[in-house]
């Protein structure tokens, strides 16, 4: 017997004995204690909602993507039943704060890479002994840890369940005026395996299928622009980074924090760690609002050869990045946690764009290779979005001016600031 559950962007959502047994189980249930946007609500005061929402959300656009495909290639029960609670379960891995710890400034793997993590929720926890019950260990499992299979596609895909959940949602509660419209869903298919957007009939461009796409992209480049990338959630998100950094530095157990939410993070730093004065410091000024500002930036302009090299440099090497902060604290006069590099990944070219159609009778493609201007010029766009900086503390205001002095020795090109 379907249950029927009220959400606030989708209305009334049906969930199915399974999936009531999945959520009611303590590891999903965690995910009620993380945000979706992490330290956005800083900014947008409304951005609380959670990573438990989302997911229902997400279980609920594939189960509606699952619907539109089966128009002319049907899907059976049993792959459905798979889909779905892969889907609900898609973020089931994700830590406190996940994407700056993991995707901005990688202090740990990825949630969806991190094989370990997989396999315990999956494998180990109270979420695998339902699955095992209803035998879809080994499904979901596959379905979370692969690309390239329908399955995927419908789940995290280039345009996707999880897309078509988190643009709503994210917009709703930011407070944004954004949508899109309902008749996306009539131009998703199956074809050869793979999910696909069929923007053509009968071999001719559907002008109007393609506009709804591409105001897809637009509304995902906003969010970027206006939330995901919002000066204040960068400061503050790097700035919890480095306590989580530090505080591994000096024991805490990385496999911990899956079993965190953000609240009981806070409390794991302060109660295991508060008595190291950085940790200290730095969660102090969380508390306080007094946010790290940026003494030193890098924009694309630099070029990117000169991108590519700080990303490996900076990005991918923690002990790096934590060098770089030593020095330039150090040539500023100030303490070394005092300074935080930020430097995120440069692949930031609006991904969703590359999602396959059919926009003719010439076969599937990219949607980037449409030759559509607009697509080009959000592509650009979001990959402008890209900024590297160096923060400081604003205790020491007075020696902002010798951060960034010191930030233009270390990596030797001017500030933009």
């Amino acid at each position: 017997m379907p249950k029927i559950v009220r959400d606030a962007v989708h209305g009334d959502i049906e969930l199915d004995d399974v999936e009531i047994e999945l959520i009611d189980t303590p590891e999903f249930q965690r995910l009620r204690g993380i945000k979706q946007l992490g330290t956005a609500c800083l900014v947008f005061p409304s951005a609380t909602h959670t990573r438990f929402e989302h997911s229902l959300g997400t279980a609920w656009m594939a189960r509606r993507l699952i619907a539109a495909i089966g128009r002319r290639r049907a899907v059976s029960e049993d792959e459905e039943i798979r889909i779905r609670c892969a889907a609900l379960l898609h973020d089931v891995t994700n830590i406190p704060f996940g994407h700056t710890l993991e995707d901005e400034r990688r202090v740990l793997p990825r949630h969806d890479q991190d094989t370990e993590r997989l396999r315990y929720f999956l494998r180990e926890s109270s979420i695998a002994e339902v699955l095992s019950r209803h035998g879809l260990e080994d499904g979901v499992a596959a379905i979370l840890s692969e690309s390239g299979t329908l399955a995927s596609d419908i789940v995290g895909g280039a345009v996707s369940a999880d897309l078509l959940d988190y643009l709503r949602r994210d917009n709703y509660f930011c407070g944004l005026s954004q949508h899109y419209d309902e008749r996306v869903f009539q131009s998703f298919e199956a074809l050869d395996g793979r999910l696909i957007l069929r923007l053509e009939k009968h071999g001719r461009l559907r002008r109007d299928a393609l506009s709804e796409v591409v105001h897809l992209l637009r509304i995902r480049y906003t969010l970027t622009e206006r939330v995901y990338f919002h000066h204040t959630k960068l400061a503050s998100g790097a700035m919890i980074s480095k306590a989580v950094e530090l505080a591994l530095q000096a024991g805490l157990d990385a496999a911990r924090l899956r079993h965190l939410g953000d609240e009981s993070l806070f409390w794991t730093l302060r109660e295991g760690f508060g008595a190291i004065p950085p940790i200290a410091h730095v969660l102090d000024c969380l508390e306080r609002r007094r946010l790290y500002k940026p003494a030193y930036l890098l924009m694309v302009d630099i070029g990117s050869a000169a991108q590519a090299s700080l990303e490996e440099r900076f990005h991918f090497d923690p002990a790096g990045r934590s060098r770089a902060e030593s020095e330039i604290a150090r040539a500023a006069g100030i303490e070394a946690h005092h300074v935080i590099v930020y430097c995120p990944a440069v692949g930031m070219s609006l991904p969703e764009a590359d999602v396959s159609v059919r926009l003719d009778a010439d076969g599937v493609r990219p949607l980037s290779g449409a030759n559509n201007a607009e697509i080009r010029v959000l592509k650009e766009k979001h990959r402008a979005l890209w900024k590297f900086l160096v923060l400081a503390d604003r205790s020491v205001a007075e020696r902002h001016d010798a951060v960034r002095r010191a930030g233009e020795g270390y990596f030797g090109f001017p500030s933009a600031i």
